[in-house]
């Protein structure tokens, strides 16, 4: 009877579980979604957020183009037309500055517009990775206050969409840093792939723009507090596999490209360069200026670092927030080399600046959730200044491109031969009347000329030797009387027009010199806008 009434009861059982099964996994998927409901929100508040930096930053997508773009886009086009860089087109920055830029160019088009959406794209996932080391290092929190901060800095916002090297560094530097962070916690072979990956990024930033080096000092530092010698192997290996492939694209121009990149630059650390400061006291202005931005102390963003580093400061008295030093070893190597480097320019500082704002969001982050009053008090402070100054800069406007730079291009197009080659000291004006120039003198910067790595002389016989159609004169060339006297021997007609807006650069007279067969016969033309 005991053992019949065992089988009844495991009968019973059975049923009972087979009348009871069906429903289970309804109730697993709800928790699922439970589980999910998180990630969902952070998503789509992550999403929300870099739309807005979209807009802050895509701001300048029409605005009128600084000197140093015209330089990388007339190089663009004299690549695309078939000269060579560094044997034919002088440059300016490191090689794989221009690979990206033909990579943009091949995607996006080539106009100014779509060059810098390319940028724009970069920018933001130069964000998006900024975002992720902040949530590995502070939590969903740090991620997004990291990114929320590079918004709010003017000199990343002036720099977002621009077509310099300065952006595309520094987010390939936050891509390394951000695969360092995944690497170190990961075991295996997912964690060998994404320090290889560290390694490739870390090697193409610096390839871009040489003082993206600052961001070795975070990349090793996260990578050799991991499982030390492996992960060190894989990001050697990233990096020497994008170093290879750079020296086999340009295995045969490598000499002229080393004296461009390092001899060129080696030579303009000792020049004075108009512009530039002349001292260290000088780029220790110049440094805190470009951070704090046009208003200065008014700025909110040195405030917004000032309160960041406080809490971190915070953090690490009490043992917290440690993952966070490389970030703050990163920011402190920029400022060295900026401080020490020449000839030092305004653009130069974005890498400080981004360093800084993503080391110091998490600072604030960690001052939200403290226990104190007083602490969470000042961070929510800090959130609610970071989304006022966004909000105002999203509705700030930008004006386009001057229209005595349009007259210009207009003036090249009519007046001189379709696929011509003229020089100009503004290199954008050809580009935008699409008409071809020299490569050794797509770059005729202060820089440049003040170095004496290209002098009047050599301006003159590239002129000679090409045949060029027209000479414009509105930038550098103005301050060399010799080279204006020789040009109006060679291009007799001249026309004028005084008071061209140059962004960031106040006004001046643009002149473009025309042979004496030229359709102006003989007339000087003033114009004024």
């Amino acid at each position: 009877m005991r053992r019949l009434r065992q089988v009844e009861s495991a009968a019973v059982v059975d049923v009972v579980d087979e009348k009871f099964a069906a429903p289970a996994p309804v109730g697993s998927w709800h928790l699922e979604v439970l589980r999910l409901q998180p990630l969902l929100i952070e998503l789509v508040a992550l999403l929300s957020l870099t739309g807005v930096a979209a807009l802050a930053f895509g701001r300048g997508l029409r605005a009128g183009t600084v000197f140093d773009e015209g330089v990388y886009l007339a190089s663009l086009d004299a690549l695309e037309h078939g000269q060579k860089l560094g044997s034919e087109v002088f440059a300016s920055q490191a090689p794989g500055f221009y690979a990206l830029l033909e990579t943009e160019r091949a995607i996006f088009g080539g106009s100014v517009v779509a060059m810098r959406v390319a940028m724009l794209v970069l920018a933001l996932v130069g964000c998006i990775a900024a975002y992720y080391v902040g949530r590995c290092i502070a939590g969903p929190l740090g991620g997004f206050l990291a990114l929320a901060l590079m918004a709010t800095s003017s000199s990343v916002e002036n720099e977002a969409v621009r077509v310099r090297a300065d952006m595309p560094s520094v987010a390939l530097s936050l891509m390394a840093i951000a695969g360092a962070l995944f690497a170190a916690k990961r075991r295996g072979g997912a964690g060998l792939l994404a320090a290889m990956f560290a390694g490739g990024a870390l090697a193409a930033a610096i390839s871009v723009k040489l003082l993206a080096v600052a961001a070795v000092v975070p990349v090793l530092a996260i990578v050799l507090r991991g499982p030390g010698r492996p992960l060190a192997a894989a990001l050697g290996a990233g990096a020497g596999g994008v170093v290879a492939a750079l020296v086999a694209f340009d295995a045969s121009v490598l000499g002229p490209l080393w004296n461009d990149v390092v001899r060129f630059h080696l030579k303009a650390e000792s020049a004075h360069i108009y512009g530039a400061p002349t001292d260290f006291r000088g780029n220790v202005a110049k440094v805190v200026g470009a951070v704090a931005g046009f208003h200065g102390l008014l700025s909110p963003f040195p405030w917004l670092v000032l309160v960041g580093g406080a809490g971190t400061l915070l953090a690490w008295r009490r043992r917290q927030l440690l993952a966070a030093l490389p970030l703050w070893l990163w920011a402190t190597a920029s400022g060295a080399i900026l401080v020490l480097h020449k000839p030092l320019w305004a653009h130069d500082v974005v890498p400080l600046s981004v360093s800084l704002a993503v080391a110091s969001g998490l600072g604030i982050a960690t001052l939200m959730v403290q226990s104190r009053l007083v602490p969470r008090v000042v961070a929510a402070g800090c959130v609610l200044l970071v989304a006022v100054t966004i909000a105002h800069d999203v509705q700030q406007t930008t004006g386009g491109e001057s229209p005595g730079i349009k007259w210009a291009a207009t003036v090249l197009r009519t007046r001189t031969p379709p696929g011509s080659e003229v020089v100009s000291d503004l290199p954008i004006i050809p580009f935008l009347a699409d008409r071809r120039q020299p490569g050794t003198l797509v770059d005729t910067s202060w820089t440049r000329l003040g170095s004496g790595w290209l002098t009047e002389a050599e301006v003159l016989r590239t002129i000679d030797r090409h045949h060029v159609s027209a000479v414009i004169v509105g930038h550098n060339f103005a301050g060399y009387p010799t080279l204006l006297r020789a040009l109006r021997i060679r291009f007799p007609v001249i026309l004028r027009r005084e008071r061209v807006s140059l962004p960031g650069e106040g006004r001046v007279e643009v002149r473009i010199y025309l042979p004496a067969d030229s359709r102006s016969v003989g007339a000087t033309l003033d114009h004024s806008s």
